[in-house]
């Protein structure tokens, strides 16, 4: 995802927002993976599954925090907050406020992710009209 963004930044004056969303605990689940188990919908293996949706919220919050500090740390200016569980509509909440140029949809691996299995780049890119880069993380 770095080197996307980094890019964006190195073609001209850029600034990004990054949308977490807020899944409940009960909309997390495991699923095999070689070497042991994921759960989703979270980013690495390490969070484990809630025990309760302010568990959940959290482990977003701690999600969304590491990326806003690894992402200024790296120089690009960003952004970003919570949004709902489902994305559609937390992206939907944020472009009430703001305006962008782009949108970019980092998800898990196609065998984990529910956001490729449901088309979602392509879901977004028909609602919003924006150009839409998807990032398929390696955890």
């Amino acid at each position: 995802m770095r080197d996307e963004l980094r890019k964006r930044v190195e073609a001209g004056p850029s600034s990004f927002f990054v949308l977490v969303p807020n899944t409940s605990a009960a909309h997390y689940h495991v699923v095999p993976a070689a070497g042991g188990l994921v759960p989703m919908p979270s980013m690495a293996a390490d969070y484990g599954r809630p025990e309760s949706d302010e568990e959940a919220t959290a482990l977003a919050r701690q999600r969304l925090d590491r990326m806003l500090v690894d992402l200024s740390a790296a120089g690009v200016k960003v952004e970003g907050n919570l949004g709902s569980a489902n994305p559609l509509e937390g992206i939907d909440n944020v472009l009430a406020d703001r305006q962008f140029d782009e949108i970019i949809v980092a998800t898990l691996p196609h065998r984990f992710s529910r956001w490729l299995k449901a088309d979602l780049p392509n879901q977004v890119e028909r609602r919003f009209g924006l150009p839409v880069t998807t990032i398929v993380t390696k955890r």
